[in-house]
């Protein structure tokens, strides 16, 4: 029997080492074969919420493994910018550690495109977390987060953030 799509209510904050925040929250819709997309609002709360659409592919590289690949396109909107983020991840690994819980690492490339400005900003990163679940319906994550790998000695406020995800499962 194919698997259903189901619907999820998620939020996610990211706050930086430096102070920065993005914080975000909406609908997330998940389709069999490792697909989803995402339709929210976000900020940094520096601005007025902004649009948030996300599409998401996401498989292990085989049936029960733990090594996997994940790729998510992500633009952020109002009306006074635009820009479309890539985030291609080669190498996930999610390891099951009991009934409801497990750890993850995921090493990454992204690269940002900005409209306004015409420019596209290319970078390396890696987030590690552990992810409960609460029944069928509930999972609460938590990672660390280390952006712009690319520059490794930069090890300023801005490139580490500590980021909490939740997510419910819709009726």
């Amino acid at each position: 029997m194919p698997e259903p799509i189901k619907g999820y209510f998620s939020a996610s904050t990211f706050q930086s080492a430096d102070g920065s925040n993005f914080t975000t929250a909406g609908f997330d819709i998940k389709f069999p074969q490792g697909l989803s997309t995402y339709i929210g609002m976000g900020t940094d709360f520096t601005k007025d919420p902004f649009g948030v659409i996300d599409f998401k592919e996401s498989n292990p590289y085989g049936k029960g493994s733990i090594v996997g690949h994940n790729v998510r396109i992500r633009t952020k909107y109002d009306d006074k910018f635009l820009s479309t983020q890539v985030r291609v991840s080669p190498c996930t690994i999610n390891v099951p550690v009991g009934k409801n819980t497990s750890i993850y690492v995921n090493p990454h490339y992204v690269g940002q495109y900005d409209y306004q400005t015409n420019t596209w900003k290319n970078g390396a990163g890696i987030f590690a977390g552990a992810t409960q679940k609460f029944g069928q319906d509930v999972s609460v994550s938590l990672e660390g987060q280390r952006y712009n790998l690319q520059d490794i000695g930069d090890n300023s406020g801005g490139n580490w953030s500590i980021n909490a995800i939740v997510s419910l499962r819709l009726p």
